[in-house]
């Protein structure tokens, strides 16, 4: 179960909702953006952060199922668009309701392909819920 748990943290689980590095980097006030390895200087997220981010996966990923078989029977591209788009709002408002916001949801993943202890711990926590 962890190998599943630790390939998907890998992997976006935001198909569609999945941004770019270019995309999730913070506007720096003067109309750029710095870089999201810059935007989160200190990968230490608090304990709660991470707990959030547990909750919010597991129903994500629970959204990401349920949306991909409706994707699979879309019978024309119009309709794969509007599935594919009513599946990412549900995915954001999923983050949303466990207190973070779809940028905080992306740099945690982001710090948990950087940091195997951490990824560890989330998996260890994610485990833990199912």
């Amino acid at each position: 179960m962890r190998s599943r748990i630790s390939a998907v943290l890998i992997t976006p689980l935001l198909a569609g909702l999945a941004l770019s590095p270019m995309a999730m980097a913070q506007d720096d006030g003067y109309g750029g953006a710095e870089p999201l390895e810059q935007a989160q200087d200190a990968e230490n997220f608090e304990q709660q952060e991470l707990e959030r981010f547990a909750d919010a996966y597991i129903e994500v990923g629970e959204i990401h199922a349920n949306y991909s078989q409706r994707l699979e029977q879309a019978e024309d591209p119009d309709q794969a668009q509007e599935v594919q788009q009513e599946a990412n709002d549900r995915m954001v408002e999923a983050i949303q309701e466990h207190g973070l916001e779809v940028q905080d949801y992306s740099e945690i993943a982001a710090a948990l392909e950087r940091d195997p202890e951490m990824r560890d711990q989330v998996v260890t926590m994610i485990e833990e819920r199912e």
